[in-house]
C-alpha cells in the first residue's frame, strides 16, 4: 500500500486517502494484502481487517514520470484513520486477554504488586472508573515492559446498602415484607449484572488482567477469610461491643460510618433558645444572685427533638459567665459573658448585664427539665464547650452526641435512647411524643411543649451544613445503640508510625491520611441490614451476652466455605450452633438458649480486609485510588492490617483527584455534563456530534491530565487528544512506510558509520528515552505525553523527516546513506512505540504487528521489553555542534522558508576559525550538493568561504547573523559572525530528485545518474 504527497511524488507528510501504485510498489490488491500483517491472520484466525476499498486501485493511474519507478517510496498497510474501529480486533489478534497469564508464567526475577481497590458493583461504568483503571493499567504495563512480573487481581465490592436498596427499590415496606433470603437473592443478581457491565468496559479500555479470576467480596472464600480476620481482631481486643451514639440513617434504618456521609450546606434546622430554670444554686452563685427569685440557664440548639433526652447542661469553668436581664421579657438568665452581644443580636432583644462571675461558680447547680416535670439536670464542667456559637451553656443528651456521651460516661448520666431505628419516638418518650418522627413532626411538637412551659425564648430557621446519608440523600441523626466497634484509639499510634514508611503521591497525601486517622476515635462496623457478611456472634436470650470463640468461628467458617454467608439465614439454629460446639466451648447450655445475631459487617470492613484474602498476607507495592479513600479504603485497610500484622498493607499510595467537567463542576445528569466513556469510545447516536474516538484516546486523555489534583473532562478534550494521536500515528506510519525493506539484523549501520545528523538524532533518542523513563518512574504521565508530542513534532517531523526525505527516496536502496537513515528510523520507531505502549497499547501493538509483517513473528510489543538505547548514542558535544548548525539553518530558512529552500543555493561566509572548522566537519569541499551540510541546510548547493572578495552578490539576498561557537583551543564559547548569501539555484532541476543539481536541462543530476546506472554511469 503506497502513500503519496499532494506536493510531489517524493512527499509523504500530507498523505492522500487513496491507494496508489508505483512500479516499485505492489501492483495488485492481492499482493498489497499480502503485505498487511493483520491480514496474514485471515486464514489461521478468520481475521477480517477493515481496509480501504481495493477497487480504488482501478481508478488510480500509473505514474507517467519516467523516473518515479526508481524512487524508494514508502508503503505500508498501517492506516492513519479509524484506529478506534480496529481496537477490538487488535485486542483479539494481539491476545490482550492472554498477556497477563503469559507474564505470570514467564521467568522474571523482579515482581510488582498493585492491589486493586474494589469498585462498587452498583451501577454502570463511568468516567471515574476510567481514570482509576487506566492509571493502574499504565503503571502495570510500564512495569511489565521493565521486566517485572506484575501481580494485579481486579475485584469488586459487592455487598452493602446501595445495592440492597436498588435491588428492592428502596421502599421501607419492601424491606419489612421481604425475607432476608429474598433480599439477598435480588441483591446478588443486581451486583452480578453491574459487575458484568463494568468488567466488559474495563476490558474494552485495554486493561491487562486475568479477567476470568477476579475477586468478589460476595465470594464464599472471601467471606470466610473476612470472618477469620474479624475474629483475629476480636481476639486481640481490637473489636468490642458497646452502647454508643453513632451516625444513624432513619431512611436506611442502619448505623453509618463517617465515610458514608455527605454534607448538605443548605440544610435548614429550627434554631431555638431554651430557658432551663435554676432549681438548685451553688453556694458561690447563691451569694451573687440571692435577690433574684427566678433565674434560668439559656441554651441554644438546632435539634429541638433532643431536648426530651437532656440529662445535663455543660459549661466551661475557665470562662466568665453573666447574669443578664432581658429587657423585653423581664427574664433573668445566665450565659457566657462573651456570647451576650451575639446572642442579643440573634434573638433581637436587649440583654442588660447585672453581674459577671467565674464559670466555676456554676459547679453544683441544677436546673429543672423544661419538658419533664419533676426532673432536674446538673450543670457540669466540660472542655468541649465552645464560645464560637450558642450561649456558652451546652444542652447535653448523651444518647445523641459523641461529646455528650463522653460526659455521660464520666458523670454516670442516664444513656436512654428515646428514638427507634426509623426515627420515631418510643413509648419511653411519653404519650405526647410517641410515634413522632424526629426529622419531621417531632421538632414542632417539642417546641410546642417548650412554649407551653414558657421555656422558649426565641425560634428561627438556621441554614447550616448537616450530614446526610450519601445513599438515600436524606438527613441522619445521632442515636445511641448497641453496636460493634473497632477500637481505633488502640491502633492509631502504631498506624501513624507505619505510615512513615509509606511513599505517598501527591505530597499532601500524608497530611490527609494523618488527619483522617487522627479524627477517628472508633469505627462502627455493624450494620442493621441483610446484604452483607453477618457478624458471626450468638447472643444469650436472657443475658444478651455475646458468644464468640475459636470453636464457633471455625464451625461458621467451614459452613461459609461450603455454602457462602447465605447459610446464616438459611440453616436452622441447630446447624449454625450445634450442641457439640457448646461442649467444645465448655458451655453447659442448650443451643436454643442462644439466638444468631442479625447485624452485618460494614462494607468498609469488607473492602478493608481485601489484603488478607487477595494478597495472602503479602505487602502490596502500591494502592491507587481516588482522594475520597483517605478516610475509607486506604484507612480501613491500614487499620485492619496494622491490628493483625503490625504493618501497612501497602508500600506506596497514589491518590488521584475527582473527575469534573471543564468548568470544575461535579458531573451530574441534571446539569447535563456527564461524560460517558462508552460514548467517547464508540460514539453517540449522532456520530457527527459525538464521534467514536476509541479507547486509546480515552487513555491518552487520562494520562495527559493532572490526575493528582482534579481531572477535568469535556468532549472537546477528547477531540484534542485524538489530534495528538493522529500526529503520532502519522509519524509511526512514516517509519513503517520507509522500513518496508529494512531488516535490522542485516541492514543496520553501526553508529560510528552513520552520518553526523543521524548520530545527532540517536543522541536525541537517547535523551528522550531517559526523560520519558524518568517521567514514568515519577508517575508523571502528563509529562510523558508532552515529551512524546514535543519529540515527534519538533525533533522528528520538523527537523529530521523533512530533512532526510531526499536521502530516503533517491539514494540507492542498499546505499550506506539510505541504510544509515533507516537505522535511525528503526530506532526511533522502537523507542517511540515502546515509550507510548503503556498509554496507547492498541496503537503500539498495531504498529508492532505491521513491522513484523508475519504472524509467526507477531510477538506482543509488551513481551519485548522497554526502550533500549546504547550508551554510544549519547554525545553531548555533538548536541552543542548541532545547536550551531541548526541556528545557521534556521537563519537560511527564515529568509527563504523551508518549503522552497531547495530552490536556492547558499554561501556561508565567515572569518571565524571556530565556525569554519565546525562547518568543514560536515562539508570538506568548498562547494557541494551532496554533503551532509547541504542535507542539513536543505539547499541545492552549499558553499563555505572566508573570502568576502570572491562573492558575487548580484541578485542575491544577504543575511548577517551571529552564533555562539566553542573555540577548539580553549573550549570557550565565543560569538562568531557569519553572512549567508542566498541565490536562485545555479543548476537545473533534476527530473528525478527535483533538486536543482543537474548540469544539463531535462537530465538527472550526477547523483541520480549514478543510482540509476547502479554505478556504471
Amino acid at each position: 500500500m503506497l502513500f503519496l504527497s499532494k506536493q510531489d511524488v517524493r512527499g509523504f507528510m500530507i498523505p492522500l486517502r487513496c491507494l496508489c501504485t508505483l512500479t516499485t510498489g505492489v501492483h495488485t490488491p492481492a499482493e498489497l494484502q499480502a503485505h498487511s500483517p493483520l491480514d496474514l491472520h485471515r486464514n489461521r484466525r478468520n481475521f477480517r481487517y477493515q481496509r480501504s476499498n481495493p477497487n480504488i486501485l482501478q481508478k488510480c493511474k500509473y505514474s507517467s514520470k519516467k523516473y518515479s519507478k526508481s524512487l524508494k517510496l514508502p508503503y505500508t498497510s498501517f492506516e492513519l484513520w479509524g484506529a478506534g474501529k480496529r481496537e477490538t480486533e487488535i485486542q483479539r489478534v494481539c491476545e490482550f486477554d492472554k498477556l497477563y497469564l503469559w507474564q505470570q508464567h514467564d521467568s522474571r526475577t523482579k515482581e510488582f504488586c498493585l492491589h486493586d481497590g474494589p469498585p462498587y458493583a452498583n451501577g454502570d461504568p463511568h468516567v471515574g472508573h476510567a481514570v482509576n483503571k487506566i492509571l493502574k493499567d499504565i503503571i502495570n504495563r510500564y512495569k511489565l515492559l521493565q521486566g517485572y512480573k506484575v501481580h494485579y487481581i481486579p475485584g469488586w465490592d459487592c455487598h452493602g446498602l446501595p445495592i440492597e436498596l436498588k435491588a428492592i427499590s428502596g421502599k421501607p415496606e419492601d424491606f419489612q415484607s421481604m425475607s432476608p433470603q429474598e433480599i439477598r437473592k435480588k441483591a446478588r443478581k443486581f451486583a452480578e449484572g453491574a459487575i458484568k457491565k463494568q468488567r466488559a468496559a474495563f476490558r474494552r479500555w485495554g486493561v491487562m488482567a486475568d479477567w476470568q479470576n477476579c475477586y468478589y467480596t460476595f465470594d464464599k472464600h472471601f467471606e470466610a477469610s473476612q470472618i477469620e480476620l474479624f475474629y483475629k481482631m476480636f481476639k486481640q481486643g481490637f473489636i468490642y461491643r458497646d452502647w454508643k451514639p453513632v451516625n444513624w440513617s432513619p431512611s436506611s434504618r442502619t448505623a453509618l460510618a463517617e465515610a458514608e456521609l455527605e454534607y448538605n450546606p443548605l440544610h435548614i434546622s429550627p434554631s431555638i433558645y431554651v430557658k432551663f430554670p435554676l432549681h438548685l444554686r451553688s453556694s458561690s452563685l447563691q451569694s451573687h444572685s440571692d435577690k433574684y427569685k427566678s433565674i434560668s440557664c439559656l441554651i441554644w440548639t438546632t435539634t429541638p427533638w433532643t431536648i426530651p433526652a437532656n440529662q445535663a447542661i455543660c459549661y466551661m469553668p475557665s470562662k466568665r459567665y453573666a447574669l443578664v436581664e432581658c429587657i423585653e421579657t423581664k427574664d433573668w438568665m445566665i450565659l457566657a459573658a462573651e456570647r451576650i452581644e451575639e446572642t442579643a443580636k440573634m434573638i433581637g432583644m436587649e440583654l442588660r448585664i447585672e453581674e459577671i462571675f467565674d464559670g466555676s461558680d456554676l459547679e453544683g447547680c441544677q436546673c429543672s427539665h423544661p419538658t419533664q416535670e419533676g426532673k432536674h439536670v446538673p450543670l457540669l464542667p466540660a472542655n468541649h464547650v465552645k464560645m464560637s456559637l450558642g450561649t456558652g451553656l451546652v444542652h447535653t443528651a448523651p444518647a445523641h452526641g459523641t461529646e455528650d456521651f463522653n460526659v455521660g460516661l464520666q458523670y454516670k448520666l442516664p444513656m436512654q435512647c428515646l428514638v427507634d431505628g426509623q426515627g420515631y419516638y418510643t413509648e419511653e418518650a411519653g404519650p405526647a411524643l410517641l410515634g413522632k418522627n424526629v426529622l419531621k413532626d417531632a421538632n414542632e411538637t417539642v417546641i410546642g411543649m417548650l412554649q407551653s412551659q414558657n421555656a422558649l425564648l426565641h425560634k428561627a430557621d438556621y441554614e447550616h451544613s448537616y450530614p446526610y446519608d450519601w445513599r438515600t440523600k436524606e438527613p441522619i441523626i445521632i442515636r445511641s445503640s448497641q453496636q460493634w466497634f473497632v477500637d481505633t484509639n488502640r491502633i492509631k499510634e502504631k498506624a501513624e508510625k507505619c505510615l512513615e514508611d509509606v511513599n505517598m503521591t501527591p505530597g499532601s497525601a500524608i497530611t490527609n491520611m494523618s488527619n483522617c486517622l487522627g479524627n477517628r476515635s472508633f469505627w462502627c462496623i455493624s450494620r442493621q441490614r441483610v446484604w452483607g457478611v453477618p457478624i458471626p456472634v450468638f447472643y444469650h436470650k436472657d443475658t444478651g451476652q455475646p458468644l464468640i470463640n475459636r470453636h464457633t468461628i471455625n464451625h461458621i467458617v467451614d459452613l461459609v466455605k461450603q455454602q457462602g454467608t447465605d447459610c446464616w439465614w438459611e440453616l436452622s439454629h441447630q446447624e449454625l450452633l450445634p450442641k457439640k460446639i457448646l461442649e467444645l466451648s465448655n458451655i453447659n447450655s442448650e443451643p436454643d438458649e442462644y439466638s444468631a445475631g442479625s447485624d452485618i459487617l460494614d462494607i468498609w470492613f469488607d473492602s478493608g480486609s481485601t489484603w488478607s484474602h487477595v494478597l495472602k498476607g503479602q505487602q502490596a507495592d502500591m494502592y491507587l485510588e481516588g482522594e475520597d479513600q483517605y478516610g475509607a479504603w486506604f484507612q480501613t485497610s491500614l487499620l485492619t492490617s496494622v491490628a493483625v500484622q503490625n504493618r501497612a498493607p501497602y508500600k506506596s499510595l497514589l491518590v488521584h483527584g475527582f473527575t469534573l467537567d471543564g468548568n470544575g463542576r461535579k458531573m451530574s445528569k441534571s446539569l447535563g455534563n456527564v461524560v460517558d466513556p462508552d460514548v467517547i469510545i464508540n460514539g453517540g447516536k449522532d456520530k457527527k456530534k459525538e464521534p467514536a474516538f476509541g479507547a486509546d484516546v480515552l487513555r491518552w486523555k487520562v494520562a495527559d491530565s493532572d490526575w493528582t489534583t482534579r481531572v477535568l473532562i469535556t468532549p472537546d478534550y477528547f477531540a484534542s487528544a485524538n489530534q495528538n494521536i493522529i500526529k503520532i500515528r502519522n509519524t509511526v506510519r512514516y517509519f513503517l512506510g520507509n522500513l518496508h525493506d529494512f531488516d535490522p539484523s542485516k541492514n543496520s549501520v553501526p553508529v560510528e558509520d552513520v552520518t553526523l545528523l543521524d548520530q545527532y538524532m540517536l543522541h536525541l533518542i537517547y535523551e528522550y528515552a531517559n526523560e520519558v523513563t524518568g517521567a514514568y518512574e515519577r508517575y508523571d504521565f502528563a509529562d510523558v505525553t508532552k515529551l512524546v508530542i514535543n519529540f515527534v513534532s519538533n525533533k522528528i517531523s520538523t527537523l529530521y523527516l523533512d530533512t532526510v526525505k531526499d536521502r530516503l527516496y533517491c539514494e540507492a536502496a542498499d546505499s550506506r546513506l539510505r541504510r544509515s537513515c533507516q537505522t535511525v528510523l528503526y530506532h526511533m520507531f522502537q523507542v517511540i512505540s515502546r515509550s507510548l505502549a503503556p498509554i496507547l497499547p492498541h496503537l503500539a501493538e498495531e504498529a508492532h504487528l505491521h513491522f513484523t509483517k508475519s504472524d509467526k513473528d507477531a510477538i506482543s510489543v509488551f513481551k519485548t521489553g522497554w526502550c533500549t538505547c546504547h550508551p554510544s548514542w549519547h554525545h553531548s558535544d555533538l548536541a552543542v555542534t548541532f545547536e550551531v548548525l541548526l541556528a545557521v539553518r534556521q537563519a537560511f530558512h527564515g529568509a527563504v522558508t523551508s518549503s522552497s529552500s531547495r530552490d536556492h543555493d547558499v554561501v556561508i561566509q565567515t572569518k571565524s576559525e571556530a565556525l569554519l572548522s565546525l562547518l568543514e566537519r560536515v562539508q570538506s569541499e568548498d562547494n557541494s550538493c551532496i554533503s551532509q551540510l547541504s542535507e542539513i541546510m536543505m539547499a541545492s548547493f552549499v558553499s563555505i568561504t572566508n573570502d568576502y572578495a570572491k562573492l558575487d552578490s548580484e541578485g542575491s539576498v544577504q543575511v548577517e547573523a551571529k552564533v555562539l561557537v566553542a573555540n577548539a583551543d580553549n573550549n570557550k564559547v565565543v560569538p562568531s559572525d557569519y553572512t549567508l548569501v542566498i541565490q536562485e539555484a545555479s543548476h537545473h532541476r533534476c527530473e528525478r530528485c527535483r533538486k536543482y543539481t543537474a548540469p544539463i536541462p531535462g537530465q538527472p543530476c550526477n547523483r541520480c545518474i549514478k543510482v540509476l546506472s547502479e554505478g556504471w554511469e
